[in-house]
């Protein structure tokens, strides 16, 4: 039996969409082999050749209604489809040569974006990140061109994504799939070079679903056996009960989808029949919910004729690492689409994926799908584990950077890691997830950015005191404020989740929560933010126990396909389109580091009140004493030196010279070489127990020796 992994188009075109690459692990880990296609890359790359865009103005040429700036393309025919391999291959880093001449002359053909192109975020010296910036506006141009002139579903990052968005039906769907447009038709040529007696298509997202159906029906008619997960499937089809789908796929698997997918390989192959979190056309085989571990979740709702069949899970660990096998990843975009430094990192290069923990050690947050699966089990990885990999990774890739893709890093698992990592003089670079715990304080910060942290991203939220607590984010906007100082001052990266539109939340609890924003980007505390406006999910504790979130849920229209984003009345709350256009357009301001003293409630189209924030709210958050160190000394430094009855400390940032009593001395040293990563843990009460003087003499030069790199956590 041949097996075939297969992301359909489309996802992101920096890297593969890791769905994949952590099933393959997992598998490659039992002893199952398979290949892994990534045919949204393929279909890119497809698209954007000489070939390609000459295939399109063939197509235009066909077309009598053609906006304005179509027309302005096709007279510069010539001059896209000569430059469009160039551009890829400087995009995917393999000519960097070009970056002068897109940056400098007239070379790229000028479409809508490009013409209104900003560099006023590069420097003078940033001559690569400018001319990436340029070129990935040329090549969204053309996504433009495509999207108004040959396919209306087609963007960079998604396709035919809104017949699968929200409470959707079928018939949308079955319409689409029955027209085949010039990119499809590309599609179905790359469909047809899977060969694999069984395939695993993955759908993540609403924009991945056509193209899944699309690849899975042209499979199905080969003879193949066609399987279907991945987060789309995970929140939306739960319930799902379209017998049309079935013309598409074979299965659907739930959850991480290494058991089920193992054992559905297993009864395939005529194996006993372990299937668990499996829907076939039949109906749907679960495992028993004792399995589930914690969470206490149950088997989703199914119609009468689809009672579940309940069966004893099959134990596959979760991968904690991506394996990328034969995935082509010189192949992948490098695109600069936008200048939030935390946007960037998403965008911008490829970082390899890896995860602390499976599930979220804090599972509370109402707006949160806390009922599945990958919020409610937690289990944590072991440390030596998630190092071991992360240098496997490292050297089949050639790359140290990792994302870590957790709903939030538990800070104990990142305190651990990074002590590891250090203890090996491990390389490596990671940045991810976390939430604003109290647990992050500046030696945390300290160590975590000693070891490869550069960045944090993490969820504010809606910035309220009272909505923080009504959505049980288990937060205060004073502990985020301390939290994000300790991560810039150690030189991370700090990015802010922000919501708007809460249940209840009104228009003034929105002016302040601006007002909360700003006083955050004016100390420094943030480096970047995106708001998001509130959307209802089925899974979510808010859809739980609507009444108590002041919410009301329509009743959802009969034969709906995919239901998972509810639509939802808030008559507490104030209208949050008026908020829309509104928010962003302060926060690129302040990203700029432009109109930071302006009063938020300024910003609004209408006149509303000034906020009820006091203006030194996030300053005063900040006053707080440096913490005691934390249960373990970590030295970050080098050897200490003898220096003429000093004792001279390096650290990569610089020295600094410390002199005191001879016994205080000894004791430093002592200490300083205890604490270094690798030895066996010095607890701080122990240290300072052994201390032979007076402390009280010696505390401030032991607050320069912490300031120096002396770090407890």
């Amino acid at each position: 039996m041949q097996l075939a992994l297969v992301l359909p188009p489309l996802t992101q075109l920096n890297a593969p969409y890791p769905a994949t690459a952590y099933l393959a692990r997992a598998l490659r880990d039992h002893g199952i082999t398979c290949t892994q296609r990534d045919l949204g890359i393929e279909w890119i790359l497809r698209l954007y050749s000489r070939a390609g865009l000459t295939a399109v103005f063939d197509h235009l040429d066909t077309v009598d209604d053609l906006p304005e700036p179509a027309w302005r393309a096709i007279a510069l025919r010539e001059a896209h489809q000569a430059v469009i391999d160039p551009v890829v291959r400087f995009l995917q880093g393999k000519d960097r040569t070009l970056a002068p001449r897109i940056l400098d002359t007239p070379f790229l053909p000028r479409g809508p974006r490009l013409s209104a192109a900003d560099l006023d975020g590069f420097g003078p010296l940033a001559v690569d990140d400018a001319a990436r910036h340029l070129a990935t506006l040329f090549i969204a141009d053309l996504a433009d061109l495509v999207t108004s002139c040959v396919d209306d579903g087609f963007s960079l990052i998604r396709y035919q994504h809104h017949l699968a968005v929200g409470p959707a039906s079928f018939d949308a769907l079955a319409a689409r799939l029955a027209r085949t447009t010039l990119l499809d038709t590309w599609l179905d040529t790359l469909a047809d070079t899977v060969t694999a007696d069984v395939v695993g298509l993955s759908v993540p997202f609403p924009g991945n679903l056509y193209g899944a159906l699309r690849i899975g029906r042209r499979l199905r008619a080969r003879g193949a056996t066609v399987i279907m997960g991945g987060g789309y499937v995970n929140t939306e089809l739960r319930d799902v009960a379209e017998p049309r789908l079935w013309d598409h796929v074979d299965a659907l698997v739930y959850d991480d989808g290494e058991g089920p997918l193992v054992a559905l390989l297993e009864h395939l192959a005529g194996g006993p029949d372990r299937r668990h979190r499996t829907r076939t056309r039949d109906g749907l085989v679960w495992d028993r919910p004792s399995s589930l571990g914690a969470g206490g979740l149950r088997p989703p709702a199914t119609p009468p004729e689809a009672t579940p069949v309940v069966t004893p899970a099959l134990d596959i660990p979760a991968a904690i690492a991506a394996w990328y096998g034969d995935l082509r990843l010189d192949g992948y975009l490098q695109l600069v689409d936008s200048l939030n430094p935390a946007h960037r990192l998403w965008s911008d290069g490829r970082w390899n994926k890896i995860t602390l923990a499976h599930g979220c050690y804090w599972r509370k947050c109402s707006f949160c799908d806390i009922q599945l699966d990958y919020i409610a089990r937690y289990v944590p990885a072991r440390t030596t584990r998630l190092a071991d990999a992360m240098a496997e990774v490292t050297a089949d890739t050639g790359t140290c950077g990792f994302h870590f893709v957790d709903e939030a890093a538990p800070p104990r698992g990142l305190r651990d890691l990074a002590l590891e990592l250090l203890a090996r003089r491990q390389i490596a670079t990671f940045w991810g997830n976390i939430r604003f715990e109290s647990a992050f304080t500046p030696d945390a910060c300290r160590l975590l950015a000693a070891a490869g942290l550069v960045a944090v991203t993490g969820g504010l939220e809606v910035a309220s005191d009272r909505l923080l607590a009504r959505m049980d984010k288990g937060v205060t906007i004073e502990q985020v404020a301390r939290a994000a100082s300790a991560f810039r001052k150690a030189g991370v990266l700090v990015h802010a989740y922000l919501m708007y539109g809460f249940p209840t939340q009104t228009e003034e609890e929105t002016v302040d929560s601006l007002e909360v924003v700003r006083q955050l980007f004016s100390a420094g505390l943030l480096s970047s933010a995106f708001w998001h406006r509130f959307v209802l999910t089925r899974h979510s504790g808010i859809a739980l126990d609507p009444a108590r979130y002041g919410v009301g849920v329509p009743t959802l229209p009969p034969n709906l396909f995919a239901a998972n984003d509810l639509l939802h009345t808030d008559e507490a709350g104030a209208d949050p389109d008026a908020f829309d256009a509104v928010l962003p357009r302060a926060l690129t301001a302040w990203m700029r580091g432009r109109e930071l003293d302006r009063p938020a409630h300024t910003w609004f189209d209408s006149p509303v009140a000034p906020t009820r924030e006091p203006p030194d709210r996030i300053a005063r958050a900040l006053t707080a004493p440096l913490p005691e160190p934390g249960e373990r000394l970590v030295w970050l430094g080098g050897d200490v030196l003898d220096d003429e009855g000093a004792l001279l400390l390096h650290t990569r940032e610089g020295s600094t010279r410390v002199k005191a009593g001879r016994a205080a001395m000894g004791w430093l040293a002592e200490v300083l070489e205890a604490a270094a990563p690798g030895n066996p843990p010095l607890k701080w009460a122990d240290a300072r127990a052994a201390f032979p003087g007076d402390w009280e003499r010696f505390a401030p030069t032991f607050e320069r020796v912490r300031r120096t790199g002396l770090v407890g956590v």
